[in-house]
C-alpha cells in the first residue's frame, strides 16, 4: 500500500469535510438572521464557492442583508437589479436600494446616486440632487478620478444658488441621517461583488 497516496486520500477526506461543516455552520447562522453569514452565504451563490452557483439565490441572500439594514447588502443588492443578474432588470429599483444603501452608511452608494443623478439614470436627471450626493459622498468621492471629473462636470453647469441648494440638501440629508459606521462594500470576508459603475468574523 502506497502510504503516500493514504494520508493525501485523508487529507482531501478532511479537507473537504470541514469545508462542508463551515458551509453548515454558515448556512444555520444565516437562516438564523446573520447579516455577514447571509453576505457569506450570498456571495457562495455568486460565484460557487462551497455551493453550485446560482444567482437568482445569491440575490435573495443579499436581500435578506439589504432587508436588515445592512449597507454591503443594499449595495450589492441594488447593482444586481442594474446588471438584472438573479433579478429582472431595473434601474429605477436599483435607485431606491442604493439609497437605502447610503443611509445605512454607505458613502460608495451615495457616490453612485451622483452618478445616477447626473446622467439619469433610473432617476429624472437632476444636476442640483448629484451635486448633494457629491457632497454627501465627497470623503469617497474625492479619492476617485472620476469623481474628480464629476465635481468639475458640475461647477461648470450649475449656478451659485443651485450650489446652495445643493449644500442645503446635503446639510438636510446628514441632519436627519446620522453618520453610521462604515460598511466597505468590499469586506474580505462578506466580500458583496463588486460593480461597474463605481464606483468580519460571521455572525
Amino acid at each position: 500500500m502506497n502510504w503516500r497516496v493514504v494520508l493525501v486520500v485523508v487529507g482531501v477526506t478532511a479537507v473537504t469535510a470541514s469545508l462542508g461543516v463551515m458551509v453548515s455552520q454558515t448556512w444555520l447562522r444565516a437562516h438564523l438572521g446573520g447579516v455577514n453569514s447571509q453576505l457569506q452565504l450570498a456571495y457562495g451563490y455568486a460565484i460557487g464557492n462551497g455551493v453550485e452557483q446560482d444567482d437568482f439565490e445569491a440575490t435573495r441572500w443579499y436581500r435578506r442583508a439589504a432587508e436588515q439594514g445592512d449597507a454591503r447588502g443594499a449595495f450589492s443588492l441594488a447593482s444586481r437589479y442594474d446588471e438584472g443578474r438573479g433579478i429582472e432588470k431595473d434601474h429605477a429599483e436599483a435607485t431606491d436600494w442604493y439609497t437605502k444603501a447610503a443611509e445605512y452608511g454607505s458613502l460608495e452608494s451615495a457616490f453612485v446616486l451622483a452618478t445616477r443623478f447626473h446622467e439619469g439614470i433610473g432617476v429624472p436627471k437632476d444636476n442640483v440632487r448629484a451635486a448633494m450626493w457629491l457632497i454627501v459622498s465627497q470623503e469617497f468621492a474625492r479619492i476617485r478620478s472620476d469623481g474628480q471629473k464629476l465635481l468639475e462636470d458640475l461647477k461648470a453647469s450649475l449656478s451659485e444658488t443651485d450650489l446652495v441648494e445643493a449644500r442645503r440638501l446635503a446639510g438636510q440629508w446628514k441632519a436627519i441621517h446620522a453618520p453610521a459606521p462604515a460598511q466597505t462594500t468590499e469586506a474580505a470576508q462578506a466580500a458583496p461583488e463588486p460593480v461597474a459603475v463605481t464606483g468580519q468574523a460571521a455572525n
